[in-house]
């Protein structure tokens, strides 16, 4: 399948990142980013990172999760995007961040049916945009309004590369860092900030600005339990992958006066959450559950 992915590709883009990470990670050099995806690729976060956002754009946590993770976009043909869509070269177009960027719109609408294009609104507002849905399947992060044929939910995604082997050995009962807090906010890497929750029993994770957030997955992934207080609150079509049942009865329990919290409890939950994170909630899940829409 060759897809065409259309984003700004300036800096960080959390919803675009993950569809980007998934659609390359399936479908190699055949899933063209145009613009190039600069903070993306190992080599260019090397290089530029510092230079092009400065104090490595703080507002993404300092460029770790999704940004560097995929390899020189050797091979990858950014020639003819005009013509190649004029003549449906490409099986499907996906615009990565709708609200952001849309290049060759024209183009696209007079060339491709809506059933074949795909509109990623993943802004932190519960907004609905009825103008992507006249172009294409609009994909809504935070939705709060009963999905349709039209409209279709979406939520971030973890890089499977990342996703630990097997559960880490335990020796603290809480990660570092406090949502909101930012004197907890100490680690200036990827792998000592991982590392912390890889020895924690739970992590603490909360709503940001929407429901959605990458430190919910960056403690699953690395085989610790989120502790979400507020998860109930969650609409129901808000995040609709996420174990939500579980963690909420680990909030409960939590949250209790004297909770007691057994290893064959913690351990047999823990595996289930892992499990579930490996099968459900990797970024090539996000883009397979949107190509299942494509007809």
């Amino acid at each position: 399948m060759k897809i065409l992915f259309i984003a700004k590709g300036d800096r960080p883009d959390l919803e675009c990142d993950t569809v980007f990470h998934g659609g390359r990670s399936l479908f190699g050099i055949d899933f063209v980013d145009v613009n190039r995806a600069w903070y993306m690729y190992s080599i260019d976060r090397k290089l530029y990172w510092n230079e092009r956002i400065p104090n490595g754009g703080n507002s993404y946590g300092l460029g770790f999760y999704l940004n560097g993770t995929m390899p020189e976009d050797v091979g990858v043909d950014r020639t003819d995007i005009i013509s190649k869509i004029k003549n449906r070269y490409f099986d499907c177009i996906i615009y990565g961040s709708a609200t952001r960027c849309l290049d060759y719109l024209n183009e696209v609408r007079e060339s491709y049916p809506r059933s074949k294009v795909f509109m990623v609104d993943g802004e932190d507002d519960q907004i609905i945009r009825p103008q992507y849905m006249d172009i294409g399947h609009l994909f809504k992060r935070e939705l709060v309004w009963p999905p349709t044929e039209k409209l279709c939910p979406i939520q971030f995604g973890a890089p499977k590369e990342k996703i630990v082997e097997s559960i880490p050995e335990k020796t603290k009962e809480y990660g570092t860092v406090i949502p909101g807090d930012l004197s907890t906010y100490i680690f200036k890497d990827e792998k000592s900030y991982y590392e912390d929750y890889q020895h924690s029993y739970f992590g603490l994770t909360t709503k940001k600005a929407g429901w959605d957030c990458g430190r919910h997955y960056e403690i699953l992934m690395n085989g610790c339990i989120p502790f979400f207080p507020d998860l109930q609150g969650c609409p129901t079509h808000t995040m609709v992958q996420f174990p939500k049942d579980v963690l909420i009865e680990v909030a409960s329990l939590l949250k209790s006066p004297d909770p007691e919290v057994s290893d064959d409890w913690y351990y047999s939950t823990l595996e289930k959450l892992l499990t579930y994170t490996r099968e459900r909630l990797t970024t090539e899940r996000v883009v397979t559950s949107m190509l299942n829409h494509l007809s």
